[in-house]
């Protein structure tokens, strides 16, 4: 399962220096860099959301997705604000997201919809319809609980990986947990016929704080690999674009993907350049984390 890593504060401009899961930031690094006396605002991420390379970055309901500071709120603020309350509801409804200034697990969040634009309009679009079918007007949701639908679509916003492959030998490694076979006999497979594309904004945020047991829960699609590369290093924009736009269309088919049974848990540490000790075989024999 993966667990969250207590707070930063501390702006590291050069946090994309680590490569591995970090390399899908190279496209950026002149704007990150650029943010030396610490995080970048939100009105510096709203104006790079709405005049970057992928703009415009819709929501789920098609408006322009930009961050606001979020508030604490009582029981009662929550109920005069009605849909606003609810955060997916909100982005779908207006493209406001509720952020917190100068704080690492938001900030990846907010650069998620950067980097996969259509895949996170694609979950925020289903969040709101899994919230729609459950309303009791004028707002409140029946029921406290997340369905298990919810949990799915939580579990691939916080920590999904989407798995972009032809093969489909190595997928059923993935799906089979065959660790061994996976990261080791098939080191060089994976280096030229896989691309590893993080969703999830915790696994940045973790990954930061070099968690030791992290596990991403995978998609899968069809991608043919046009030239060895080091996993997600390498990858066009281009090829991130079509990668995005194939797992959108993943997510979208709500009837095959509706639990988190139908999810893959992965161990990230064991793909080849993300971890110093990855490719090692006494570290992927350790039962505890590569189970």
């Amino acid at each position: 399962m993966l667990e969250s890593s207590v707070y930063q504060s501390n702006w590291n401009p050069r946090f994309f220096e680590q490569g591995g899961l970090f390399a899908v930031f190279n496209f950026w690094a002149d704007w990150f860099l650029r943010k030396n006396d610490g995080f970048p605002s939100l009105d510096e991420i709203n104006e790079f959301l709405a005049t970057g390379p992928v703009a415009p970055v819709q929501s789920g309901g098609g408006f322009p997705v930009r961050c606001v500071r979020q508030q604490r709120l009582t029981k009662e603020q929550r109920h005069a604000m009605g849909w606003r309350a609810d955060y997916q509801m909100r982005i779908f409804l207006s493209g406001e997201a509720p952020t917190r200034p100068n704080n690492w697990h938001d900030f990846f969040n907010a650069m998620s919809w950067l980097f996969l634009p259509k895949v996170k309009a694609a979950l925020n679009a289903r969040h709101f319809q899994c919230a729609e079918e459950r309303l009791q007007f004028p707002w409140k949701v029946k029921g406290g609980n997340r369905t298990r639908e919810q949990d799915l679509l939580t579990l691939l916003d916080e920590g999904g990986l989407v798995v972009a492959t032809e093969n489909d030998f190595l997928w059923q490694l993935i799906c089979q947990r065959q660790w061994q076979r996976l990261f080791l006999e098939h080191a060089d497979d994976l280096a030229s016929q896989v691309v590893f594309i993080p969703i999830g904004h915790a696994l940045f945020e973790c990954a930061l704080a070099n968690h030791p047991r992290i596990h991403a829960s995978t998609i899968r699609v069809r991608f043919q690999s046009s030239k060895r590369r080091v996993f997600s290093e390498g990858v066009s924009l281009s090829e991130l674009s079509l990668i995005d736009e194939l797992a959108a269309l993943e997510i979208k088919r709500r009837a095959q993907m509706c639990s988190p049974d139908d999810l893959h848990a992965l161990p990230i540490w064991g793909i080849p350049g993300w971890h110093p000790h990855s490719g090692e075989q006494t570290f992927l024999a350790d039962r505890s984390y590569f189970r």
